[in-house]
């Protein structure tokens, strides 16, 4: 009974060394996955990368330093009023840039991307951006908020910078649609047929739409990010090119 009893305290004490170890383990793993989540939202923040911001003074050569860090940079974003102010790159595909930073480094933010199939230069009639849905409203996490027609009416201009200068942006509608629109994924270069059922379309589909007389012959710039209340939903900010560039 004696040797019994010291076996059973023995054996008490590994059990309950290796619980120890074990909750040391899990406390060990929660708080590398908070680190991991806060890195994560450091680097979605558009403080980390301002100190790149291109100038309006001499917006192509301040671009051109960037372009330096990283060639796939075509420009920078800002919509006044929110946290939507980055850099923009383009991949070889639309995957490349999901997880991966303006530095060429794996981040779950991902950065801000062009469709791979538009132009560089911006010259085409119709653009697609993309970028995550960051909770903290990084990245395009803001664009939800345009659901709100206060919101919507307080923020209404932006500036992109590209390789040909700045250009002046106008927020014009809000729409609520999912990942397989096909007219809102179709990448148009110069089609003005196309482009006046995409204006249509915009109109028709809007949840929220700023009356600025939009035609087939306004360049448009689609700005696409995931929707939290669907899973294959999509939250798009339209913007209207009003004005800058060469």
């Amino acid at each position: 009974m004696n040797i019994a009893y010291k076996l059973i305290k023995i054996a008490d004490k590994i059990l309950n060394i290796l619980i120890y170890l074990f909750l040391c383990i899990v406390f060990l793993f929660c708080l590398y996955a908070l680190f991991d989540t806060i890195k994560v939202y450091v680097r979605a923040s558009s403080q980390s990368v301002s100190v790149l911001k291109p100038t309006k003074e001499d917006p192509i050569n301040s671009l051109k330093s960037l372009q330096k860090i990283n060639e796939d940079v075509v420009g920078w974003i800002t919509i006044d009023g929110t946290k939507i102010d980055y850099p923009v790159v383009v991949g070889e595909s639309n995957e490349e840039y999901l997880s991966k930073d303006v530095y060429g480094n794996y981040s779950l933010a991902g950065s801000l991307f062009l469709d791979y199939r538009n132009s560089r230069k911006f010259d085409d009639i119709y653009s697609v951006i993309f970028g995550h849905h960051m909770n903290g409203g990084t990245m395009f996490g803001n664009i939800q908020k345009f659901i709100d027609r206060e919101y919507f009416e307080r923020n209404k201009t932006g500036t992109l910078y590209t390789e040909r200068g700045v250009y002046n942006l106008e927020v014009i509608a809000y729409i609520s649609t999912d990942a397989y629109d096909s007219t809102i994924y179709s990448i148009n270069k110069d089609d003005l047929e196309q482009q006046n059922k995409l204006v249509e379309y915009i109109k028709r589909k809007a949840v929220n739409y700023r009356q600025v007389g939009l035609t087939k012959y306004d360049k448009i710039i689609c700005l696409s990010t995931c929707s939290t209340a669907t899973t294959n939903g999509r939250d798009i900010l339209m913007v209207k090119v009003v004005g800058g560039g060469d």
